[in-house]
Order: C-alpha cells, then sequence, then structure tokens
C-alpha cells in the first residue's frame, strides 16, 4: 500500500495528460512495472507479489482514487494472474520469456482457432483491449475449429480456449476514441494466423487454476471480480473528495454563505458517505469470507461466489449513484473539463458498461440467490 500511495500522488493532477494520450504515457508505465504493480496477482511461484486479495482492492482502490483511467489501467494489467492456469512449466516459460509480464486479456471468444497436430492456428479481432500498447502477452479467446467448422462439446456448446500469444504477435488497432476511460487504450487488436502451442491455452471457465491460493483457488470469474472490485470503490471515493471540497470553498450568492452551510447538501453527502462506506464494507466481508473458504477447503461453492460478485455490482451501482450526486451537488462548475468530478462521471458509466456488469450477470447471481438453476461457471 505505501508504494500505491506514492504512485497515487504521482498521478495526481495528470488526468487531462493521460486521457490526451489515450493510455498511461510511457514514464507512468515504467513506474508501474518498477514497482512491482502489474504484478500485484502474478503467482509467486512465477516471480511475483501474490498479494492478498483484499490488498489487490485496497491497491486498485488508492489508483482508482488518483486517476480512473490508471486504476483500470492497472487492474486489467493484473493478467498475468491467469497464468495460474496454465501447466506451471509453460507458466515458467512465459516468464522466463517476460519476467514480470503485463498480460492484456479479452476473454470473449471473437477469435477462431484451427487445431492442428501442434496446437491451434489463431485469427481473430478483439476489442476493448485495455492497456494492449504496453502489454508483453495477449490472453484472448476463442473458438476451437476443425476444417473451419466450430467442435463442440458433448452438450453441443461451442468449445471455447483462452490462447496466451506474445505482444510480437499482435496488432493493436487504434479504435479508442470513446467518452469515458479514455486513457486506458482499450484498442480492438488482431492476431493473424499465429501458431499457438496447446499447452499455451487454457480453459479458466471450466478448468480450476493450477495453482492453490485464495486469488485462484475459487473461479476465473471470482478472480476478475477481486480485480475489479477496488475501481468504483475508488473512483466514489474521489467523487466524494471533491464533493467535501466543494462544500466548503464554493459561496453561495448573494447569502455568502458556503455550500457546506445548505441542508440539502449537508444530507446528500452524508447519504454519499454511508452508501459508499456500506457498500466498502460489503466488499470487504464477502471478499474476507472467500478468501477464508479457499484458504480452509481449495475451493469455494457457487453461493460464495455470488455472493462476492454482488457485492462488486453492488459498489460499481452506489458509485454511479454517488458520483451522480456530487456532480450535480457542485454545480455548474463540475462540467469544466479541468474539473476532476466530469471525469469521475464519464468513468465510472465507461466502466459499468463491461460485461460483467450487466443485467445478464446480475440474473445469474438473482438465481444462485434463489437456488435456482444457473451457469455457475460465470461466477
Amino acid at each position: 500500500m505505501d508504494t500505491a500511495r506514492l504512485v497515487a500522488v504521482e498521478l495526481d493532477g495528470r488526468g487531462a495528460e493521460i486521457e490526451q494520450a489515450r493510455g498511461l504515457p510511457p514514464d507512468l508505465v515504467d513506474r508501474f512495472r518498477d514497482s512491482g504493480l502489474f504484478g500485484l496477482a502474478l503467482p509467486r511461484t512465477l516471480g511475483g507479489a501474490e498479494c492478498a486479495p483484499l490488498t489487490v482492492v485496497e491497491v486498485v482502490e488508492e489508483i482508482a482514487r488518483a486517476d480512473p483511467s490508471a486504476g483500470w489501467t492497472l487492474l486489467i494489467g493484473q493478467g498475468a494472474g491467469f497464468l495460474a492456469w496454465l501447466d506451471p512449466a509453460t507458466a515458467s516459460e512465459v516468464v522466463a520469456h517476460t519476467p514480470r509480464p503485463v498480460v492484456a486479456s479479452s476473454m470473449a471468444p471473437a477469435g477462431r482457432g484451427e487445431q492442428t497436430p501442434d496446437g491451434y492456428l489463431l485469427s481473430g479481432r478483439w476489442p476493448f483491449t485495455s492497456g494492449c500498447a504496453h502489454s508483453d502477452w495477449l490472453m484472448a479467446g476463442f473458438v476451437v475449429t476443425r476444417d473451419g467448422v466450430p467442435v463442440t462439446d458433448e452438450s453441443g456448446r461451442p468449445v471455447q480456449r483462452m490462447a496466451f500469444v506474445p505482444s510480437s504477435e499482435v496488432t493493436v488497432v487504434d479504435t479508442w476514441r470513446v467518452a469515458g476511460l479514455r486513457g486506458t487504450g482499450s484498442h480492438d487488436v488482431t492476431v493473424t494466423g499465429s501458431l499457438v502451442p496447446r499447452e499455451f491455452t487454457a480453459d479458466p471457465f471450466f478448468e480450476p487454476a493450477r495453482l492453490p491460493g485464495p486469488l485462484y483457488g475459487a473461479s476465473m470469474f471470482s478472480f476478475l471480480m477481486t480485480m475489479m472490485a477496488g475501481f468504483p470503490l475508488g473512483v466514489g471515493r474521489r467523487a466524494l473528495d471533491e464533493f467535501h471540497v466543494a462544500a466548503h470553498r464554493r459561496v453561495k450568492q448573494p447569502a455568502g454563505t458556503s455550500m457546506a452551510e445548505e441542508p440539502v447538501v449537508q444530507a446528500a453527502i452524508v447519504r454519499c458517505e454511508s452508501r459508499l462506506r456500506a457498500a466498502r464494507a460489503l466488499v470487504v466481508e464477502s471478499l474476507g469470507r472467500l478468501t477464508e473458504v479457499v484458504e480452509s477447503t481449495g475451493h469455494a461453492e457457487p453461493a460464495v461466489r455470488a455472493r462476492l460478485a454482488a457485492s462488486v455490482l453492488h459498489a460499481m451501482e452506489t458509485a454511479r449513484e454517488v458520483v451522480e450526486t456530487a456532480l450535480h451537488s457542485c454545480g455548474a462548475s463540475s462540467i469544466y473539463a479541468t474539473h476532476p468530478l466530469q471525469r469521475c462521471f464519464r468513468d465510472i458509466h465507461a466502466a459499468a458498461q463491461h460485461v460483467a456488469f450487466g443485467q445478464e450477470a446480475l440474473k445469474r447471481l438473482g438465481r444462485i440467490e434463489l437456488g435456482l438453476p444457473a451457469p455457475v461457471f460465470l461466477v
């Protein structure tokens, strides 16, 4: 956390620069690498920190509070944690090739992998690949094909896997011109006819991680939710930081009193504080329970995983409401391009568009809460 706090200070005031660059500037990428921030979830056996889940949440929260785009880039940059789903010998090859690698990821099965005796011939185009320009490897989802036809499993479902591809075989397509999270460099990427050895692929949706521990032992989706949990909490906290400052600094005319003296503002800020703190407490409780279960049993049942996911979705919804309240309460000055609140507003809404926070995710979690059948591989 000490490192995160130091880096957060360095990020302060660079939001406009990061957005203009449409990605982290090279010096900040180097800072994240050299400080080990990109290795929070990299397994310890592969040279990473393999931090406790709550530590990951707190670090992402701190960086997102300083700058939302940097926080998103950091959490997505934890893709090296997915090396825990490869055979340990293969994962060791990856880090031997690139020590402490930054792994971009796009789990949507937007590629096709034609089966060969040696592995898969991979081609495809993947959108929303945050941090791809500075990544060393890409983890990309694909559908397995044979003679161009998707291979299906016993239930008739197309077989999907994830491929780990070195960046030298990946082309970045400059597409990232958006309303929010402008500084995350989430361009499209393409791969054309790259031969991926079979051992450099995995199916984290249906296969357990090859390495133990609370970061990996629950499920791929729980890993993803752990990485994401700190983001809405950090952005929500930054919005409240700005709300507090504005409440004391802004003077209402002609009365000459500060905004903090207005009862409507007092009520709004205490409600926001309470909601965000409660949302954070729920994340901490749910993550603590999952960590405890995995450490004692080596796995976690869908109900425990669902409670974690639900807490993170709740944190996103709460942060969105807090940011909106802060923006509206602070008046017209908060819409200027130089004001952090408008950036929080754009970024939290952009992040909420991620598939992990969608209605389908809520429906799955609701079915589990009610004891109904649900696709638990997505929890």
